[in-house]
């Protein structure tokens, strides 16, 4: 099968309605510059770039979405997060926008710009061809300023010995010992449709935020028993800005 074929068979959705409060600007977090243009902007041009991608990318806004629209037109297909409810939620936001000519989709955050254009078609071949429901990308942190100031907070990827995921450990809830695992979970998911739809339907938000968390998606699917396919992405791709000082990092790694 050739990469179009995956490409024919996926819809990405990026999700874009966060405010961005830590930045401490007025604008939705997706449209904070990044070099000559936003982060979402990146983001598509990625997308863009691909010749096997057919489908226009789909993008859940939310705050001052009008502002995301004057920025890219009718470069996407427009979907709203009317209450911030979480990364779950957000995503099924996005289900009436499916197309029925599709049956997985990759999921991408705006604020995440250095995704490229390799990952996005190895994780869509990948989670194609092995009929599993799920597939996600991983990143092993080597530089040590990287690891304490940009990802300890992420979840921490747990395999056996055969190497396989067994589960993620988020850090607050990881041991000491398990917060020094270095490969950690950007939350780039590409799962199948209908299990996405089932699964995202019966999420809770009884935790902290009170929110729908996207990456229940792989708690569910180990207590499905189901294979977790992963690829793994370097340190830059797994970047992403909440903070200026996160940004900063960024805009070292533009060029790069």
């Amino acid at each position: 099968m050739t990469q179009s074929y995956f490409m024919e068979n996926t819809q990405i959705i990026i999700l874009a309605a966060g405010k961005g409060t830590r930045m401490g600007g007025d604008i939705p977090k997706a449209l904070t510059q990044l070099g000559d243009q936003s982060m979402l902007e990146h983001v598509i041009d990625t997308i863009e770039s691909i010749p096997e991608n057919i489908h226009k990318p789909i993008v859940v806004v939310g705050y001052k979405a009008e502002m995301i629209r004057e920025t890219l037109g009718d470069r996407v297909v427009y979907v709203t997060q009317e209450e911030q409810n979480g990364t779950g939620h957000a995503v099924t936001c996005a289900f009436p926008e499916l197309l029925e000519t599709t049956d997985q989709i990759l999921v991408l955050y705006a604020d995440q710009p250095f995704i490229s254009k390799e990952t996005i078609l190895e994780i869509t071949q990948l989670k194609q061809e092995s009929n599993n429901s799920l597939a996600i990308a991983t990143a092993c942190i080597k530089d040590e300023n990287l690891f304490r100031e940009q990802f300890f907070n992420f979840g921490r990827i747990m395999r056996d010995p055969a190497g396989h995921i067994k589960s993620i450990v988020e850090c607050k809830d990881a041991t000491k010992d398990q917060k020094e695992v270095r490969e950690v979970n950007p939350a780039y998911f590409c799962c199948d449709i209908p299990w996405a739809i089932h699964c995202l339907k019966s999420l809770k938000n009884d935790n902290a935020q009170e929110e729908y968390y996207l990456t229940d998606l792989v708690k569910i699917a180990f207590e499905e028993s189901h294979y977790i396919d992963s690829i793994q992405i370097n340190e830059k791709e797994a970047l992403g800005a909440n903070t200026p000082e996160q940004l900063a990092v960024l805009e070292k790694y533009l060029d790069k």
